[in-house]
């Protein structure tokens, strides 16, 4: 599908197809239980400190859009696995504990930069998440349903329950997975706030929110939103970002000066990734603890001739080993890996001995995924470098 029409500036938000539906299932979410459990948080926030301290690392993967439908054990224990045992791996190979954390039970909207796409002789609305529309190339699919984002909330907490069985199920494995996804959707995020006894707030959808990169400005209502909650957060930065918004986000988001409260997650495409090094003083300089991640992926998705999007392992190698350079150089603290991942036995990269055929990348969702071989030989480049820095 070819995009054709930019998003304007209403913050990537949707335009609901009905206003009364709407205000009903928003009053609906309010009523229903946090989907976690405020006490952990200060649990995670022990773990992310011992980051900070340079005794663990994280590793964050999963799907690129999580689908509502894969809620089930069958979808969804595959894809646990898969983090366990590249949390494992990568635990090993840096002899240090690693902190587990899934993009899922909640990644069901996507930020577009196009509001309409090409399909065939025909336009239509963009694809903008489980939680919004659906991807089925046909015009009452992608009609924006406010009730989605009520079937998005059972289907997170559908997977949060396998997660929980999966666990119990295995207690030698000693495994803890922290969940995270994009707090994009603001009718959805602003329903999940919560405040505990002692007036505490939190947002209740996810252990770990993140702010997009097509929502980071400091007058932006997903900053002030998560300026406002108790969680850890964390924000994607690319070269766009500037050293004053760098500095006005530490500030914002951690006035405290909290170990393991922000995370900056960078996503600037090997081509770009030189240019991380003034932000890293910028943040240095206000003495406010930061860690910083990297996302290979984001920066470097292209496309391919035939329009479809691709992702090369080789720029992605680029791109972390440049990060893990330029970090180690200023001595700041280089907390861990982000990345988009498939359990399921295909190729949606290139590279690793894989070349997927334009008919495969014209069937991704999405965006492209690395595989289970990917994703290991990537983290084991990571580990690599750590050990020559």
């Amino acid at each position: 599908m070819d995009t054709l029409e930019i998003i304007g500036s209403s913050w990537q938000q949707p335009i609901w197809n009905n206003l009364v539906t709407l205000s009903y299932i928003k009053k609906e979410l309010l009523g229903l239980p946090p989907l976690i459990n405020y006490k952990k948080l200060t649990h995670f926030y022990n773990q992310l400190e011992k980051v900070w301290l340079h005794k663990a690392v994280i590793i964050q993967m999963g799907d690129c859009a999580e689908r509502i439908i894969e809620c089930d054990q069958q979808s969804v224990v595959p894809k646990i696995d898969l983090l366990h045992e590249l949390s494992n791996i990568f635990s090993t190979l840096l002899n240090k504990p690693v902190i587990t954390v899934g993009r899922i039970a909640g990644q069901y909207a996507k930020p577009r930069s196009n509001a309409i796409e090409k399909y065939r002789n025909t336009t239509l609305p963009v694809w903008r998440g489980d939680s919004i529309n659906s991807p089925e190339p046909v015009s009452d699919a992608r009609i924006n349903d406010p009730k989605r984002m009520l079937i998005s909330y059972h289907a997170a907490s559908q997977t949060l329950s396998t997660i929980d069985d999966y666990i119990r199920s295995r207690p030698d494995m000693n495994l803890q997975v922290w969940t995270s996804h994009e707090a994009l959707l603001l009718d959805y995020e602003h329903s999940q706030l919560r405040t505990t006894p002692d007036g505490r707030r939190y947002l209740g959808s996810t252990h770990w929110p993140w702010i997009g990169i097509r929502t980071l400005d400091l007058n932006s209502p997903h900053v002030e939103m998560l300026s406002n909650i108790d969680n850890p957060v964390a924000c994607k930065i690319s070269d766009k970002v500037s050293p004053d918004l760098i500095t006005g986000l530490c500030k914002k988001l951690n006035p405290q000066k909290i170990p393991g409260r922000l995370t900056f997650i960078t996503r600037f495409g090997h081509k770009h990734i030189h240019k991380l090094g003034p932000l890293v003083d910028a943040v240095l300089e206000t003495g406010i603890p930061v860690l910083w991640m990297c996302d290979p992926m984001h920066g470097n998705t292209t496309k391919t001739a035939n329009g479809n999007k691709q992702r090369i392992f080789d720029e992605m190698v680029d791109e972390v080993t440049s990060f893990q350079i330029q970090l180690a150089k200023r001595h700041a603290c280089c907390a861990g890996i982000h990345l988009e991942t498939t359990a399921e036995d295909i190729a949606e990269c290139f590279g690793c001995g894989f070349n997927p055929k334009e008919s495969e990348l014209s069937n991704i969702v999405c965006d492209p995924r690395l595989n289970k071989i990917q994703a290991v030989e990537l983290i084991k480049q990571w580990a690599i470098n750590q050990e020559a820095l």
